[in-house]
């Protein structure tokens, strides 16, 4: 026959209440351990920041450094208003060019011109005008020399306005004005309203 024990179920539940305890007992522990861990682990690191900003703080404040770095910054400055003006340089370099190019035309054209008996001594050439120093052994060849010069195109008006008499050879200067790019359009728009009014009449 088999004993009953009426306490059976009394020790059973109180033996499960005691591993219940200890687990929550390790659990707790070990939450403890990690955050203990994770506090010195956050404690070193934050030592070894503050070391690093010392660091830096000291580098920054060293004198030496801080001259290289107003050097470093002004030779900056230095290169970029370099490139500026060699910008500008390149810039003015292409109009010279483009000026050579129209002042060496005008001159093969002048020298194309010239008597046998002129001889030049300085030519200034501006962005409206030329004018021309020289000498002659005749002075009918200077008009001719301005009787040639007008049939070039390039030129507006051609007005010698000094001859003087030295040592047998006559002295002249030579006053050219260029023609200007908005009289040249005005006149081909006046030409063209009078051939319209011709053509309507």
């Amino acid at each position: 026959m088999k004993d009953l024990n009426f306490f059976e179920n009394y020790i059973e539940k109180s033996e499960l209440n005691i591993d219940k305890r200890l687990i929550l007992y390790f659990f707790t522990m070990t939450l403890a351990i990690i955050l203990l861990f994770y506090t010195l682990f956050n404690q070193i690191k934050i030592r070894q920041l503050s070391r690093d900003v010392k660091k830096l703080q000291v580098i920054l404040e060293d004198e030496r450094i801080n001259n290289k770095m107003k050097e470093i910054e002004e030779k900056q400055i230095e290169v970029k208003e370099f490139n500026e003006s060699l910008e500008m340089v390149r810039i003015l370099d292409k109009g010279i060019e483009e000026d050579s190019v129209i002042d060496s035309y005008l001159l093969d054209n002048i020298t194309s011109k010239m008597p046998e008996d002129v001889f030049f001594t300085s030519i200034s050439m501006y962005s409206d005008s030329i004018q021309i120093v020289g000498n002659s052994k005749d002075k009918w060849a200077i008009a001719q020399l301005g009787k040639n010069l007008e049939t070039i195109e390039d030129f507006h008006e051609i007005f010698i306005s000094n001859i003087s008499s030295e040592e047998g050879y006559y002295n002249f200067v030579l006053n050219i004005s260029l023609k200007d790019v908005n009289i040249d359009e005005e006149e081909s728009i006046e030409e063209e309203t009078e051939g319209e009014e011709t053509d309507k009449e």
